[in-house]
């Protein structure tokens, strides 16, 4: 029986489909990720990532030739392009030289021009897409919007979350607050939504900045994740607030802006838990890396700016302030230590780039952090 086009299971019988087609030609891979492998053609290796039926192959000229012509022999009817310019709806702009890129996601960006274009066009021009030192309250008591203006509210967070998911990491803390009150709307929150996006079209050249950074270890490739946490910053459920942002060669590959699961009882137990989801984050990453046959410098450093996180996370020992604390966070320990595979430094606080992933900051903070991992099309740097 034949699944239907568009359905989950349709997806995953076509999968396993292809997967099995590029098993055949030699592909090898899909342990750590079932949607990426690689191959060691006859013309060098050869790496893909599916999405679907939308794939990605990276590889010399020759290789993804070879690769073409092998996927034809199969049977499969395919559409190319040499050239990458666009993936799932994110443009890639490189340098003349190719070793930089932007990537961005203009399209997504007309049709928030297009919805809500004119909602914003009188805001003014702001430093930062969230109001600095505010958050949202799901229980706040205001005057609630229309049904209609719910439905553009949930429309403009869904947009905005699609943007942080790719390409616009600097606003994603301002759009998980947007998240929280999606039932609960409020005037307040429509106008924060409207400030977000007002900063984005406003910003429309900034995009995510790639510029990959080989250092003097030769071909080991180098993970460094920064952490942050905001304490009992949800005013609700008095929940703290994880945040990170994780590096390769330099290159802003993955972040989080997420309310914890439980309350923390202090400042430093906060951070512990906020560094036990990047350092399962870094794991896999690394985990992705070998499978692809890319090695990796160890120990990877992940910086946190709480000195007791530190000392919770490197040190094996438990008192009465900390047994209370649910042991998934203590798997940190086993993976530090003189010969483990995480380095847990100290950052400061203004150092910690993560710092823009848990809180609403200052125009001065934001401006800080933000060249770090975007960089604006606009000046010129890639065409």
């Amino acid at each position: 029986m034949k699944t239907a086009y568009g359905t989950v299971q349709g997806a995953r019988q076509w999968w396993k489909k292809f997967v099995s087609i590029l098993k055949d030609i030699g592909f090898k891979g899909g342990d750590a990720d079932p949607c990426l492998m690689h191959w060691n053609s006859e013309h060098g290796i050869v790496f893909i990532g599916l999405y679907v039926d939308d794939c990605l192959c990276i590889g010399k000229p020759e290789a993804l030739e070879l690769v073409e012509a092998k996927l034809k022999e199969k049977g499969l009817t395919l559409k190319t392009k040499k050239t990458l310019k666009d993936y799932l709806s994110c443009d890639v702009s490189f340098n003349e030289d190719r070793t930089k890129a932007v990537l961005r996601q203009p399209h997504l960006l007309k049709t928030l021009e297009e919805d809500f274009g004119e909602m914003v066009q009188n805001m003014p021009k702001y430093k930062t897409p969230g109001t600095p030192g505010q958050g949202l309250v799901s229980s706040e008591e205001g005057v609630t919007v229309t049904p209609e203006e719910q439905k553009q509210f949930r429309s403009g967070t869904g947009k905005l979350l699609y943007l942080v998911k790719h390409t616009r990491p600097d606003i994603a803390n301002a759009v998980r607050e947007l998240s929280k009150v999606l039932d609960s709307t409020t005037l307040r929150a429509m106008k924060e939504m409207k400030r977000i996006i007002k900063h984005v079209l406003d910003t429309k050249g900034l995009g995510l900045k790639i510029e990959p950074v080989i250092g003097s270890k030769g071909l080991l490739w180098n993970v460094v994740a920064f952490s942050d946490s905001d304490y009992a910053g949800d005013p609700d459920s008095r929940k703290s607030v994880s945040g990170f942002i994780v590096y390769l060669c330099g290159v802003p590959i993955c972040w989080r802006s997420k309310a914890q699961r439980t309350v923390t009882l202090s400042s430093a137990e906060a951070e512990w838990i906020a560094l036990s989801e990047v350092a399962k984050e870094v794991l896999f990453i690394a985990q992705i890396l070998e499978t692809m046959g890319v090695k990796v410098e160890y120990p990877i450093v992940i910086r946190v700016d709480n000195t007791a996180a530190i000392f919770m996370a490197t040190n094996v020992t438990t008192n009465q302030r900390t047994r209370h604390v649910d042991i998934c966070t203590k798997f940190v320990t086993q993976y530090t230590g003189p010969d483990g595979i995480l380095k847990i430094l100290f950052v400061k606080g203004t150092d910690n780039e993560s710092d823009i992933m848990t809180k609403n900051v200052t125009g001065n903070l934001h401006e800080k952090h933000i060249p770090k991992m975007m960089t604006n099309i606009d000046e010129g740097t890639t065409k």
